[in-house]
């Protein structure tokens, strides 16, 4: 079992220490039972003593002192276990590329990182209680033997067959979970299309009513999952309750008849029995909750093979060269025949072969329609997305495979589907009058401050969060930084000053701007002109500076 093989793996705990107070707390609990019948039979017979009473409390005090150490003990390991596990998956997701982590899906990750590990963390302690169950059914079978044999054998036969009967119908109720966990990350994912794109869907009533017909379609089939593991439960919980009555109606009526020693055992045996529906119904309640947990752990493992896959496919060969290019400031970048494809429902798309110079220092305007493959140049160009074929070039040498972060490292940007953070994570933020004077310049300085290395608000609109974005940005000091649509979201003044103002100041810093607009007004500022049609690429400088 997955969610077992987890436990035993992940954890940092002594299960010896662990598994010894779990027996502790079961043979106390089984010891409280053949006391208090002990004493029964004493009031029976008309006199008390004391050493029952001092027995039961050695063991009340047992019981209390084991099962408190098992249950504190496990919660705390379980919580450290599950944040192990969650912080190794982000670290694997941070190792992975830009298209791996599309290809997966934001739904199935989320659920991964987020709901399966908080299935687990909520499940496992109910296994651990479970266990203790399964302990103190193991010695109350034992004292159970010692009233009646014939009544242990009966129990045991019985509740053996029960059981096997009612763990195979568990089995389809884990298909169902599986089935289940799979159409909650594809209705996460329309959830999150549905949010982002919000404005687009307000704009459609075709659109809307096609979006809630797609994410009700898949809530119906969630929920029909659902409903069948949950019916499925439900009908082996009926069968446990009615396995329980079975076997006190043939301790009643049948053990009776093996002869009269047997009778004389049957209220004790009849008390050990009804004491036994309680831990055997933790059983029988921890199964299905166990069954989701283990589905959860599925989940967990199989995400955490896919990153593992992703990551030795994308790790850099350790006998390839570095580029010694690399080392030294970037003064040109080149794409030579780069190429790159993809398909998506049912349809494919090509970009290059790109041939490509950029030197340091320029303002380059990327212009085409939408599709053209403007965003997908900006990601080769960039180091998001690993040419399929052809190579990338730093001052003339070739991105070695284990080049590619350090080649990331010199740019900074704002995409169009741009996330801004509030705070400014990995950057070394200058002082504050510097900060003061890039919210002025911005004209953001009455709307947000910067507060321990943190914007106060990003409640703004969408033109005023480009603009946080940007100082974000600015302020990384990176060589290369690309605006993907900057100006599409700003009102004609604060666009005019983006062209005429920010980009020759960015310039001047010794920057160079890679900016994909359709702003043609202002084209003439560009030192660099270039053009995507259909997934190839031309250059217009000279077209641009002739015309």
């Amino acid at each position: 079992m997955r969610l077992v093989d987890l436990l035993i793996t992940e954890n940092r705990i002594s299960l010896r220490r662990l598994g010894a107070m779990v027996a502790v707390a079961g043979i106390s609990n089984a010891a409280l039972l053949a006391v208090i019948n002990s004493a029964a039979g004493h009031i029976k017979e008309g006199r008390t003593e004391v050493a029952p009473a001092l027995l039961f409390l050695f063991f009340l005090v047992s019981y209390i002192y084991s099962q408190r150490y098992v249950l504190r003990t496990t919660a705390s390991e379980i919580e450290s276990l599950v944040h192990r596990y969650r912080e190794r998956l982000i670290g694997r997701l941070k190792m992975c590329e830009l298209e791996a982590v599309e290809h997966i899906g934001r739904g199935r990750i989320f659920s991964a990182i987020s709901s399966d590990t908080q299935t687990i963390s909520q499940t496992t302690s109910g296994l651990v209680v479970a266990a203790q169950a399964a302990v103190l059914i193991f010695f109350a079978s034992i004292y159970l033997a010692t009233i009646s044999l014939v009544s242990l054998l009966f129990s045991t036969f019985f509740m053996t067959v029960a059981a096997r009967i009612y763990l195979n119908k568990m089995q389809h109720v884990g298909v169902a979970l599986h089935q289940a966990s799979r159409e909650e990350s594809h209705l996460h994912d329309l959830v999150n299309g549905m949010l982002d794109g919000f404005k687009e869907v307000k704009l459609s009533g075709r659109r809307a009513a096609a979006v809630l017909a797609d994410a009700v379609a898949v809530s119906r089939r969630t929920a029909d999952y659902r409903t069948t593991a949950l019916l499925a439960l439900n009908t082996n919980f009926v069968f446990a309750q009615v396995s329980f009555l079975l076997l006190l109606g043939i301790l009643v009526f049948v053990t009776p008849t093996f002869g009269e020693q047997y009778s004389e055992g049957i209220v004790k045996s009849m008390t050990t029995v009804i004491f036994l529906i309680g831990p055997i119904s933790t059983l029988v309640a921890t199964v299905p909750q166990v069954a989701v947990a283990n589905a959860a752990a599925e989940n967990l493992h199989g995400m955490e093979e896919q990153f593992l896959a992703i990551t030795r496919e994308e790790a850099p060969d350790a006998a390839a060269p570095a580029a010694h290019g690399m080392s030294a400031p970037l003064s040109t970048l080149e794409l030579r025949r780069v190429v790159f494809s993809y398909a998506a429902d049912g349809a494919s798309f090509a970009v290059g072969p790109i041939d490509l110079t950029l030197k340091a220092g320029e303002i380059v305007f990327v212009t085409g329609g939408n599709g053209s493959g403007k965003s997908t140049l900006i990601k080769l160009m960039t180091g998001l997305y690993r040419p399929q074929s052809g190579t990338l070039l730093v001052n003339g040498v070739p991105l070695g495979d284990g080049d590619a972060q350090a080649f990331r490292e010199n740019f900074c940007a704002v995409f169009s589907d741009f996330h801004l953070f509030r705070k400014f994570y990995g950057v070394d933020l200058p002082a504050r009058e510097v900060l003061d004077a890039w919210l002025a310049e911005m004209e953001v300085r009455d709307k947000t401050a910067i507060v321990d290395g943190a914007f106060t608000s990003i409640d703004l609109s969408s033109g005023q969060r480009k603009r946080l974005a940007l100082i974000g940005a600015i302020l990384e000091n990176k060589p290369l930084i690309v605006l993907d649509e900057w100006a599409a979201d700003q009102d004609p003044h604060f666009r005019r000053k983006f062209y005429d103002v920010l980009l020759p100041r960015l310039k001047a810093e010794g920057r160079t701007v890679i900016a994909v607009t359709h702003d043609d007004r202002f084209f003439h500022l560009a030192d660099r002109r270039l053009h995507m049609e259909e997934g190839q690429l031309m250059d217009l400088t000279e077209k641009q500076a002739n015309g």
